[in-house]
């Protein structure tokens, strides 16, 4: 993989990785103590450049684990969100997975192993703050 030439969004959004994690998103949606694992996981990962939060993705990481934190606390208080945020916080879910996943399109032991989890989480964020429709 050549930092040229990262693969597409789309190919990034169908790929079978992140279709794995769309599915363990969907069943770790509704479980704090499973939600807040994948924030411990997303906290320690670490890629071919170090720790993702000190390169230009942090931000990114910083906006899905807030969403995630506020869905934790809405599941342990008994709020409930309407089917669009919650669809919203799923695809987050589903990009921190993907963050986490070993096997996912680009091997994060690479020095370039970070730009597909970037790219997913970038559009995460954006989906998050309705910039996106949620699907």
């Amino acid at each position: 993989m050549s930092l040229e030439n990262p693969p597409p969004l789309d190919k990034l959004l169908t790929s079978t990785p992140f279709q794995r994690c769309r599915h363990q998103a969907a069943h770790t949606a509704n479980d704090p103590a499973a939600l807040s694992s994948l924030l411990e996981k997303v906290a320690a990962h670490e890629f071919g450049i170090g720790q993702l939060p000190d390169a230009r993705g942090g931000i990114d990481i910083d906006i899905a684990c807030a969403v995630v934190e506020a869905h934790i606390a809405e599941l342990t208080t008994g709020d409930t969100t309407d089917l669009v945020t919650d669809a919203r916080c799923r695809l987050v879910i589903a990009a921190l997975h993907y963050l986490v996943d070993m096997d996912d399109v680009i091997p994060d032991n690479l020095p370039v192993g970070h730009f597909d989890d970037v790219a997913v989480l970038r559009w995460a964020t954006r989906v998050a703050r309705g910039e996106l429709p949620a699907e």
